[in-house]
């Protein structure tokens, strides 16, 4: 079921508000829940934020996040030239305890920022004028180009819905707001420069807060891109460690701004072998779609009581997904899938 969404995730009482909404909450206060047996300071101490922007257009692909752990501060901005093709990948990425570094509180007209010397991110999210400002300025680093961008992502809310939820996970909550919206501006990757237009170049948003239990594992899918009828089309499915998929979930089909809500996300890859064709499915039949990997970024860190595996591939997709009561054809647009576990 599909609510409106409350002025903040979580009311003076402490109490976090679960559910699916048709829109985006004002604010998104998850550090002021009161988990079970604990009081409000161990509440903003698990509560991991972060926000992801994937830029894409069919000569590029611009991946930026701003990561705050609470005890450790990481971004990476990661560059594929050619996503589509014989891909070009490099990717610049900091993780430091001490660097600044914000997280926006919310959408509607707040900052987040990571400065460290030589890397900057500065995104302002400012849904009150329509507008996400995105800027990054990157200094080369050994064999990897700068990077620099100054774009503008157009967000009008009225037209272009949100996939926006806080669901349980474990004894806490997760709240992730995602959209797929026009972008355009000018990135440059080295001496190379690239013209975005908003007629064929598109932003996907992760904005994500959560209460993660210890041991966390997701499977994602997400791309955009327009159809043969030049309708902007947007995916986002995810599997995770919330066990009611059926009730509430992350998965959602756009077209045009429309979304469509789906069922629980079916997986299937080969673990050991991430660059294979991935089959990507719904429960409810809605969504059939074959992901043809490109390219991948990839971490495996073992540090002590923390831990971080993933592959991210980059490629293209295709098959169809039924939105209202369409079944709209996906023909070799860009996007990515991820398989990750973590021991925060």
């Amino acid at each position: 079921m599909v609510t409106p969404a409350p002025e903040h995730l979580v009311d003076a009482t402490g109490r976090p508000i679960r559910g699916v909404f048709e829109d985006l909450p004002r604010s998104a206060n998850l550090e002021d829940a009161r988990l079970p047996g604990h009081g409000r300071a161990w509440s903003r101490f698990r509560c991991k934020t972060w926000q992801h922007w994937a830029v894409i257009s069919p000569e590029v692909f611009l991946g930026v996040a701003v990561v705050d752990t609470r005890y450790l501060h990481t971004t990476w901005c990661s560059v594929v030239q050619d996503p589509a093709g014989k891909s070009r990948h490099f990717e610049h990425a900091h993780k430091s305890p001490i660097a600044e570094l914000r997280v926006a509180d919310d959408l509607w007209d707040a900052h987040t920022t990571y400065r460290s010397a030589g890397y900057v991110v500065d995104i302002h999210n400012h849904v009150d004028a329509g507008r996400h400002d995105l800027r990054v300025d990157v200094s080369a680093r050994g064999r990897l180009p700068a990077v620099r961008a100054e774009l503008t992502v157009w967000h009008d809310p009225k037209r272009i819905q949100p996939l926006a939820v806080a669901l349980p996970v474990g004894d806490g909550v997760m709240y992730s707001a995602k959209f797929v919206v026009p972008v355009e501006g000018v990135l440059k990757v080295g001496d190379r420069e690239y013209g975005l237009s908003a007629a064929s170049a598109f932003a996907i948003a992760d904005v994500h807060k959560a209460h993660y239990p210890r041991r966390t594992w997701w499977n994602w899918a997400t791309f955009g891109g327009r159809d043969a009828r030049g309708r902007l089309l947007g995916l986002n499915l995810t599997r995770n460690v919330h066990d009611d998929a059926d009730g509430l979930n992350e998965n959602g089909g756009w077209v045009d701004g429309r979304l469509t809500h789906y069922g629980p996300a079916l997986f299937s890859f080969d673990r050991a072998r991430p660059l294979e064709p991935w089959r990507i499915r719904t429960a409810c039949g809605a969504v059939d779609l074959t992901f043809t990997p490109h390219g991948e970024r990839t971490e495996n860190v073992e540090a002590g009581i923390v831990a971080s595996r993933f592959h991210q591939p980059w490629g293209t997709f295709r098959g169809t997904m039924r939105c209202d009561d369409e079944d709209v054809v996906v023909d070799g647009l860009i996007g990515v899938c991820e398989d990750h576990e973590a021991r925060w």
